[in-house]
């Protein structure tokens, strides 16, 4: 048999159809992933030639998909005794079946017999197709899962090999006599047993006889047991009274309760023990980690000590090297006052003759004062209205320095994206013969030489030819776009900065930075501007300056000449005034170097005194820190703590255990549950009196009635019917025996020449298992393997052997059918699974040599497994 095409519809998770097609002679594949459907499809195929159109169990109701109350439906080409024929089925839902072929169209029941006919199964029973009804091929098509299966042929297949042996090594079974023996016993066993070994015709009728007196003796029996039944129950209840009274006055139940109370007070010792060492643990814990944290705390402390010591040594050569800075300009300063001294005692000898020239004199230097403070003030007032003028251009210029460097980046992000566009563009080189026509690229002549990079579209117009538009690769596209991206960043951040072009904007920034150094210059040249005036008391700055000017008119250059007399006194004052005052700059200048240098000394000696201090302080603080406690001693007290936090540990795990062997909460239940069931206890008694009571009404009632005589006539009664229906019963099973002597001989006879299986077989077992043979016993079933002198059960095998020799046993049944010209092909779902890699290879070896016998079928979700098989591949599709 070779099946060529096969169409599912609304067939489990087949709703719409679906299509296997394609089908060859010899070694198909159907490799699909899992949830595809390639189980479906087996069972499918089993439905479509093993179960009646017309059935309605559960198995096909099963066949419909989940909440859809539709028809299955299967059709199937095949091949078979060299015919090719047309099946159709329909289940459920208006059933119906055609079969068409070389022997015309059948339908209905006459489809279903011809089918039967065509591939030697039986029908099906009421709950469908099983191994017996299927025949050989339900032997060789293998289901899921089911492929290690070692268990000896259905009795209908078993009778198609037995009739292929029978024919090839010839007569088994005794002769025509003996055929016509076992007929006649048949026929005479027929008269008291179905073919299923059901009682029939006088059997049957003295078995429901026997059966109904039986029934009848049956139920005086239970008469008489429920009467015995009830004296039982109320015997029981009444102990049941008896130790409901005696379990209410025991005395253990006391004792049970008090030793729960005992219990229950341990319990609670324990957990407050338990808490007691918790609360110890968290002390040693504390303890510990306190000494771990004073031993870290004085490292510490050492380290910040010996770097305060470093910084007191350092402040220490610095005040030592200040020193002799500090005596030069003292000694300086000395000289410098001696100097000054002189220079105020000749200015006070000059004084008495000033005086009365001290007015106008004094008047005229005011005047020049203020002279010279109003150019000030005029040159100052100028720098002011520069400053403002910069200050003006700088708040309105955006482009800072941050500006100038985002505009980098942008400029750099279009150079890379340039660069990219170009890398990736196509590049047109253009080379002109001598005389050539001009080409114009987009409108502007092109010429020889020049290299473009396609970075867009171009159009190249040659006159008298045409034009030609050169598109740059799509791959480009990104590259372009990325461009484009950051040139239109590029021309927001112009727009936001109020520039036209990258190089407006760094020209603006450049003004900016210029202006931002200018108005450093003009600041520095104002502060020098406006110095502080000690002799017509303005301070520093340009605003003290305006408001000590602001109330007075600027004097006219003197104009007038002193006195003779008084120019002497003058000049001799200026000169002794000037000398003064050089003097007492001089002498002010070394006092603020001497100001200075004692400041600095002053300092050095401050960060010395603060040096030491740190020094001191943090060594009074180590010292403190290990006043009450040493490092030694410190190191045996954290020992001390670690060891006494293990202890603590111990103790509370100790602790932790009895509070768990002492469960209060469970012994509490306990204790109520005693407490609860003497209160049931006591519930139960009045309830239970009523009982025996209505019992024993019961049994006065019953027993007055005679169950026991009623019981002893039904049971004689039914004995006697029984003992006719075992003499009958008698006769059927010698026919029984004869007939199963009969056919044992006759199978005796037929395992005699099982040699045609043993040596199709063989060759396969030997590839697969070098040195081993197989051996069948009576029913078919392989039984033993022999390899290596010692023979093993077959069921004792591992399951990827198991699975092997059961198919290499499909392969050399399906030969023996073909060559007796019985219908046979083999299908295998998932199978060899348990397969290593080198048994899988020679398995796929014998099954590829057998498909050039016989249609295999495998299906399997293992796509990678069967990669180099060589074989048709057909996939599950939609379609008709």
């Amino acid at each position: 048999m070779r099946i060529r095409r096969l169409t599912i519809e609304n067939f489990r998770k087949f709703r719409a159809p679906v299509v296997l097609e394609g089908f060859a002679d010899g070694l198909n594949l159907v490799c699909e992933p899992n949830e595809t459907g390639k189980s479906t499809v087996l069972d499918a195929l089993r439905a479509a030639l093993f179960e009646r159109h017309s059935a309605k169990s559960d198995r096909i109701r099963s066949f419909r998909p989940q909440g859809d109350e539709v028809a299955p439906t299967v059709d199937l080409a095949f091949d078979v005794g060299g015919g090719e024929w047309r099946l159709s089925k329909r289940f459920l839902a208006a059933p119906q079946v055609t079969l068409e072929g070389p022997d015309g169209r059948f339908s209905s029941d006459a489809a279903e017999e011809k089918l039967q006919s065509l591939l030697g199964f039986n029908r099906a029973g009421n709950r469908g197709a099983d191994d017996e009804s299927r025949g050989a091929l339900g032997l060789l098509w293998v289901e899921q899962g089911l492929s290690f299966q070692l268990g000896a042929p259905a009795e209908t297949a078993r009778r198609s090999l037995e009739e292929a042996l029978a024919g090839e090594v010839g007569a088994v079974t005794g002769g025509r006599r003996a055929k016509a023996v076992v007929l006649q016993v048949e026929k005479s066993l027929a008269d008291f047993l179905t073919a299923t070994g059901r009682a029939t015709g006088r059997l049957k009728q003295a078995q429901e006889t026997a059966e109904a007196a039986r029934v009848r003796a049956d139920e005086a029996q239970r008469e008489l047991t429920q009467f015995e039944g009830l004296l039982e129950r109320l015997e029981g209840k009444r102990n049941e009274q008896r130790r409901l009274v005696r379990d209410m006055e025991d005395p253990e139940i006391d004792a049970d309760l008090k030793r729960l109370g005992e219990d229950i007070d341990r319990a609670k010792a324990a957990g407050q023990a338990l808490r007691i060492a918790e609360l110890a643990l968290q002390r040693a814990s504390g303890e510990r980690t306190a000494l771990e944290t004073r031993t870290t705390t004085r490292a510490q402390m050492r380290d910040a000590l010996a770097k305060a010591e470093t910084a007191a040594r350092k402040a220490a050569a610095d005040v030592a090297a200040h020193a002799e800075a500090t005596a030069r300009a003292r000694t300086a300063e000395r000289e410098a006052a001696a100097a000054l001294e002189i220079a105020r005692t000749e200015l006070r000898a000059a004084e008495d003759a000033r005086d009365t020239a001290r007015t106008e004199r004094d008047a005229a230097e005011r005047r020049r004062m203020l002279v010279a403070a109003f150019a000030r003030l005029e040159r100052a007032e100028a720098l002011a209205g520069e400053i403002r003028v910069r200050e003006a251009r700088i708040a309105a210029e955006r482009m800072d320095e941050a500006a100038l460097n985002r505009l980098r980046q942008l400029e750099d992000a279009i150079g890379a994206a340039r660069a990219a566009v170009e890398a990736g563009a196509a590049t047109l080189q253009v080379a002109l013969e001598l005389g050539a026509p001009a080409i114009l690229m987009d409108g502007a002549p092109l010429a020889d030489g020049t290299t473009v990079r396609l970075t867009r579209p171009l159009v190249l117009a040659v006159p008298g030819v045409g034009s030609f538009t050169l598109t740059p690769p799509a791959s480009g596209a990104p590259a372009l776009a990325a461009l484009e991206d950051a040139q239109l960043k590029l021309a927001d951040f112009l727009s936001a900065s109020g520039r036209a072009t990258p190089a407006a904007a760094r020209a603006a920034a450049r003004a900016r930075a210029i202006d931002e150094a200018e108005l450093l210059g003009l600041r520095t040249r104002l502060k020098a501007e406006c110095p502080a005036d000690t002799a017509l008391g303005i301070p520093a700055g340009l605003d003290p300056l305006r408001g000590a000017l602001s109330g007075l008119t600027a004097p006219a250059p003197e104009a007038k000449e002193a006195p003779a007399g008084l120019a002497d006194l003058e000049a001799r004052t200026r000169a002794l005034r000037t000398a003064e005052t050089e003097a007492a700059a001089r002498r002010e200048a070394l006092l603020d170097g001497l100001t200075g240098a004692q400041q600095r000394e002053m300092a050095l000696a401050t960060a010395l005194e603060r040096a030491e201090g740190d020094r001191l302080r943090r060594a009074e603080d180590l010292a403190s820190e290990m006043a009450d406690l040493a490092d030694d001693d410190l190191a045996v007290a954290l020992d001390a703590a670690r060891t006494s936090e293990g202890r603590a540990l111990v103790d509370r795990e100790a602790a932790q255990r009895a509070a768990e062997v002492l469960d209060e909460a469970t012994l509490v239940r306990k204790r109520d549950a005693l407490r609860k069931r003497r209160e049931t206890l006591q519930g139960q008694l009045p309830a239970l009196a009523g009982e025996v009571a209505r019992l024993e009404e019961q049994a006065k009632t019953l027993g007055g009635e005679g169950p026991a005589s009623r019981a002893a006539a039904a049971t004689e009664e039914a004995d006697a019917a029984e003992a006719s229906f075992q003499r009958l019963k008698q006769e059927a099973d010698t026919l029984a025996l004869l007939l199963k002597v009969l056919k044992e001989t006759q199978q005796e006879a037929a395992r005699r020449y099982l040699e045609p299986v043993t040596r199709r077989i063989e060759p396969y077992v030997r590839r697969l298992l070098p040195n081993a043979s197989l051996a069948f016993g009576e029913t078919l079933r392989p039984e033993a393997l022999s390899r290596g002198g010692r023979e093993e059960a077959a069921d004792l095998l591992s399951k990827g052997t198991q699975e092997q020799i059961a198919i290499l046993t499909r392969i050399a049944f399906a030969d023996l059918l073909i060559a007796k010209g019985k219908p046979a092909s083999l299908v295998l779902d998932d199978a060899l699974v348990f397969a290593d890699d080198d048994r899988f290879d020679t398995m796929m070896e014998i099954l590829a040599e057998a498909a050039t016998r016989m249609q295999v079928v495998i299906l399997s979700c293992r796509a990678s497994a069967y990669r180099g098989v060589d074989a048709t591949r057909l996939a599950i599709r939609e379609g008709r």
